[in-house]
């Protein structure tokens, strides 16, 4: 035996919209009929598919799409590039070049990934940070003994 009741449907919640409280799949858009002239900073990911001249410093993800031109310093977290940048990138942890993008600047991250047609012309930096040491102390040599080495 089976009962039922007709009641209505609850409403379906609302979602809040909360420009804070954004998640980690969101990103900042610019778009591909967009020109920014200046610094871009933030903490969030950053997806340019239109033009930008200056500089960008992210905290978080750089994604330069294929219809993109950059022209900027660059430094984020991780950078990757379809489109075409012509600057410096500096990257906390990898720089991308996929196959369709064009770099002109020099590259320093640990991690640096170029795929096969990507243009490139630059340099690259993988070097990473040893701690400040004074010389003597890990070879048993003085300071000056060190330097003439």
């Amino acid at each position: 035996m089976a009962f039922f009741k007709d009641t209505p449907a609850a409403p379906k919640p609302v979602p809040r919209v909360d420009s804070y409280a954004q998640s980690a799949n969101e990103a900042t858009h610019i778009g591909p009929h967009i020109n920014v002239e200046g610094t871009v900073t933030g903490g969030d990911r950053v997806v340019i598919d239109g033009n930008v001249k200056g500089k960008i410093n992210v905290t978080g993800d750089l994604h330069i799409g294929r219809q993109a031109q950059v022209e900027a310093s660059v430094h984020a977290k991780n950078v990757t590039i379809e489109g075409k940048l012509t600057g410096d990138i500096s990257a906390d942890d990898r720089v991308e070049l996929v196959m369709t993008s064009t770099v002109d600047g020099n590259i320093k991250a640990p991690k640096i990934v170029v795929a096969e047609g990507a243009k490139f012309r630059g340099s690259v930096d993988m070097g990473s940070l040893k701690p400040k040491e004074d010389p003597s102390t890990t070879l048993g040599m003085t300071t000056a003994q060190a330097k003439t080495k």
